[in-house]
């Protein structure tokens, strides 16, 4: 083993010891701070593995747990912190971030606002809301870009729809 991997297993290491740290003692920040990470690092790899035409991300379900479990206010911070980076780390760049980020994190402010609703049903209504907003000023302000990025809509909503019916529930019981 060369000394550059033994360097990264060590940090590596470090870093799981960490976690398993923060997990014993503050389990539902550390089921955030982990869904964090899976979120950011889903949104560099989108980009390097060039799936930027599939709606692949996990801002929406990170918005709607956090705004459920910890309110509109923390909500409102970690999305926009998500989205951004998503955005930024997706090589998204355009004029759409006025729309985006600002749909997004309203998102996550609007389901501080449910909490006891059905973690399922909410992600559903959140996501096709943030995709009409994302839709509509898409085609007021590039009609020729609609067809290319109908694919992108509808992929998102099939992911968010199913990751909110398969994890949304669990996840959110582990926030704690």
């Amino acid at each position: 083993m060369d000394k550059k991997t033994k360097k990264l297993l060590i940090k590596i290491m470090r870093i799981i010891a960490i976690l398993v740290l923060l997990f014993a003692v503050f389990k539902g920040v550390f089921v955030l701070l982990v869904l964090m990470l899976l979120s950011l690092s889903m949104s560099y790899f989108v980009n390097k593995l060039q799936l930027r035409n599939f709606g692949i991300e996990l801002v929406t379900l990170i918005a709607v747990l956090t705004g459920m479990k910890y309110g509109p206010w923390t909500a409102l911070g970690i999305t926009f912190i998500l989205i951004l980076y998503h955005l930024a780390a997706g090589g998204f760049f355009g004029p759409y971030w006025f729309w985006v980020i600002p749909s997004y994190c309203l998102a996550g402010v609007i389901a501080g606002f449910f909490p006891v609703a059905n973690v399922a049903t909410l992600g559903m209504y959140v996501t096709i809301g943030i995709n009409i907003v994302s839709t509509l000023f898409t085609g007021i302000t590039s009609p020729t870009f609609l067809p290319k990025y109908l694919p992108f809509v509808i992929s998102n909503v099939i992911f968010n729809i199913l990751l909110f019916n398969l994890v949304g529930n669990v996840l959110l019981l582990l926030l704690i």
